[in-house]
């Protein structure tokens, strides 16, 4: 059983906790706040001394805390937001903006709690000194000893560290290349990553989920481009910080990826013998110009399919798209400016080859009634598993992102949000299939 977390700062009683020291895990009101390089830590750990608290106004919720600034440092603030119940603390470190790029040290920024499991905010440091942050989800209250964990992987149309474009449009594989290349989110997100971290958190395994480049949190600079070598250094980078994590101690890891996620999964357990297990959610066995060239015929007919399979024939043969108007207009954001070299890794991917060198076991996981991977496509890849591999498909209602059809609304006094209704028995047997793997 979890207990839930005080309600009050441990310092001041009749002040509410909105953050929980990261060493000892003392309740924490906004004057006992120390921000450091490492998280938020409370007086005591850091022997700071604790402010006092500042006389209640009638019309004050929270009183903003003033920590002291290291020289040419920006101060934080801090605001917190309720959410389902739950004090959230929201810090803006401005001084992490300010640090030199080339400085590997991974900071945790801010702790949040819930009462089945425990999420902390830390950044890492991923190819070319670019800045990610991610989220660690421990099981409970994030207390006793070391657990197993899963490096979630985003995929192709991850809007942020927890959502995917929703996989329900006509053009769904289309537009999450689009959105990947072009910076955008064009449908809804589905917070598939962040329903996978939960799920294994209830099953006593911890993950850790993190921005992938060009999404919504991390724009590119001025002339950066894309590359599938720096997404898979960013995953290796991810996995590291995952691994040294003090909750994860010596635990064994799994990789799980979603769609392409899945081909940077295989390259990053190849070789690597902490890594226990492999999970491939959505994973098709074609390389990718034919699985968008089948569903752009599926959607738009046999015309544009045919100009797709063209297009991508110029671009991996030259190194370069055609002028963008000679192709239909659905394909023009496919081929953005500048993305050449990237689409040309992602076309020359083999998702055969990449899953057949990974010794460890394998889980391939699809949607039953996903029209992008298909049984042909588990099929094509299960002679491929060296080691304990096993297929798992859903309901003949669940899509490319395990997503049921028909998800309806939940209310509250403030909005009303959607809610995605997940294959139960694919998460459940997901969750268990990992859990087993990573016993022992």
């Amino acid at each position: 059983m979890v207990t839930a977390a005080p309600a009050t700062c441990a310092n001041h009683r009749k002040k509410n906790r909105v953050a929980t020291c990261g060493s000892c895990g003392k309740a924490l009101c906004g004057d006992c706040i120390v921000h450091t390089g490492v998280g938020v830590k409370c007086p005591t750990c850091t022997g700071v001394k604790a402010a006092k608290p500042a006389k209640a106004k009638a019309s004050a919720a929270f009183t903003r805390p003033e920590p002291a600034a290291r020289a040419g440092e920006r101060k934080p603030w801090a605001v917190p937001l309720v959410a389902g119940g739950v004090v959230v603390l929201l810090v803006a470190a401005f001084g992490l903006m300010g640090r030199d790029s080339s400085d590997p040290v991974a900071t945790e920024q801010v702790q949040t709690e819930a009462a089945a499991f425990t999420e902390r905010q830390s950044e890492f440091v991923g190819p070319g000194g670019q800045r990610i942050g991610g989220t660690l989800t421990l099981p409970g209250a994030g207390a006793g000893g070391a657990v197993p964990a899963v490096l979630i992987i985003p995929g192709l149309g991850a809007i942020d560290r927890n959502s995917v474009v929703a996989a329900n449009p006509p053009d769904a594989a289309r537009d999450a290349l689009v959105s990947t290349v072009g910076g955008i989110g064009l449908s809804s997100g589905d917070p598939l990553y962040r329903d996978l971290s939960e799920a294994l958190a209830r099953a006593g395994v911890a993950s850790f989920r993190y921005e992938r480049r060009a999404s919504s949190a991390i724009k590119l600079r001025e002339g950066q481009k894309l590359s599938f070598d720096e997404e898979v250094g960013d995953a290796r980078a991810a996995l590291e910080l995952l691994s040294k994590r003090q909750e994860i101690g010596g635990a064994p890891l799994a990789v799980l990826g979603h769609d392409t996620g899945a081909m940077v999964a295989t390259r990053v357990a190849a070789g690597n013998p902490r890594v226990r297990a492999v999970v491939a959610v959505s994973m098709a066995a074609r390389p990718l110009g034919e699985v968008l060239a089948t569903d752009l015929g599926r959607s738009r007919g046999p015309a544009v399919a045919d100009a797709f399979r063209a297009t991508v024939a110029t671009l991996t043969t030259s190194g370069k798209s055609p002028p963008a108007d000679t192709l239909p207009e659905i394909l023009r954001p496919i081929f953005a400016p500048g993305h050449d070299a990237y689409l040309t890794e992602l076309f020359a991917l083999n998702p055969v080859t990449e899953v057949s060198r990974v010794a460890q076991p394998v889980l391939l996981v699809r949607g039953g009634g996903d029209p992008t991977v298909t049984v042909a496509d588990t099929d094509r890849l299960s002679p491929a598993l060296r080691t304990g591999g096993q297929v798992m498909a859903g309901s003949s209602q669940s899509d490319h992102n395990l997503t049921l059809a028909g998800g309806g609304h939940e209310h509250s006094n403030t909005a009303t949000a959607q809610v995605t209704q997940r294959d139960p028995d694919v998460f459940g047997g997901l969750t268990a299939w990992v859990k087993a793997n990573l016993a022992g």
